[in-house]
C-alpha cells in the first residue's frame, strides 16, 4: 500500500531534490488525482518517473517537470489513470 522511492535527477527541483526520498501510496480505482499532485508512473523507454500533474482533460493527466530539460507529457503525451502507480504523500 505504501512505498518509498528515492529521487534520481532534478526534473522536479526545487520541490524534490536528487537523493531525497518520498513516501507514496499505491493508486487504487477510487484514488483521486488532482492538479498539482505529484505522481509516480512507468513509461516505456523512460522507466519509472515522478512528475507533477499540471492539467486534467477528459480523464487524462498531463504531467510536467519543473526544469526545461524534463522529459514529460510534452514528450510522450498525457497519461491514462491506469498508467499511474503511486501518489506522493510527502518527502523526507
Amino acid at each position: 500500500m505504501f512505498q518509498i522511492f528515492k529521487i534520481s535527477g532534478d526534473s522536479l527541483y526545487p520541490f524534490y531534490k536528487n537523493g531525497e526520498r518520498v513516501v507514496c501510496r499505491k493508486i487504487f480505482v477510487h484514488t483521486k488525482i488532482h492538479i498539482d499532485d505529484t505522481i509516480v508512473f512507468e513509461k516505456e523507454s523512460y522507466g519509472l518517473m515522478i512528475k507533477r500533474v499540471t492539467k486534467i482533460i477528459d480523464n487524462t493527466y498531463f504531467v510536467e517537470g519543473t526544469t526545461p530539460h524534463s522529459i514529460d507529457s510534452r514528450n510522450f503525451g498525457s497519461l491514462n489513470f491506469k498508467e499511474i502507480t503511486h501518489k506522493v504523500l510527502f518527502k523526507f
